[in-house]
C-alpha cells in the first residue's frame, strides 16, 4: 500500500507528518489540489491548476456553467489522469454575495467499476479571486 503526504500538509497526533494510504482519499486530495490551485501559484510548475478566475464575475447562465465544467474536466484530465470526473456542478449558495460552490464528483480510473467510490470535492470560488477548498 503506497503512502502520500496529507493535503493540506499537517502533523498527525504523534507529531509526525500526516500521510494517507487510502487510494480513494489520495485521488480525492490530488483532484482538490488541481481544482483549488490557480495557474502560476506553483513556482516550479506555473501551468499546474485550474483557472477559475474568469468565472468569478460571469453571469450564472448555461454557457458559463458549461464552460466551467469543461475547464475543470480538462485540468483534472491533464494533471490527475487516474481520476475520472463524473460530474462538475456549479451551485449558487448566495447570489447576493456572488458565492458559488463547484462540486466535482470523481472516481478512480484504475478501480473496478463496482468498487470505484465517488467523492464530492467542494471548492468555493469567492469574489476577488480567493479560492477556498473544503
Amino acid at each position: 500500500m503506497s503512502e502520500q503526504l496529507a493535503i493540506p500538509f499537517a502533523l498527525d497526533a504523534s507529531g509526525r507528518i500526516a500521510t494517507v494510504t487510502d487510494p480513494d482519499r489520495q485521488t480525492s486530495q490530488r483532484v482538490r489540489a488541481v481544482v483549488a490551485t490557480a495557474p502560476s501559484e506553483r513556482v516550479m510548475q506555473p501551468e499546474f491548476g485550474t483557472d477559475l478566475r474568469p468565472f468569478l464575475f460571469a453571469p450564472n447562465d448555461p454557457i458559463t456553467r458549461e464552460a466551467l465544467r469543461h475547464t475543470v474536466k480538462d485540468a483534472v484530465a491533464r494533471w490527475e489522469p487516474g481520476a475520472v470526473v463524473t460530474t462538475v456542478e456549479p451551485v449558487i449558495e448566495d447570489e447576493a454575495e456572488g458565492i458559488a460552490d463547484v462540486l466535482v464528483d470523481i472516481g478512480r480510473g484504475n478501480a473496478h467499476p463496482e468498487a470505484a467510490a465517488s467523492h464530492v470535492q467542494e471548492v468555493v470560488v469567492r469574489p476577488g479571486g480567493r479560492v477556498d477548498a473544503y
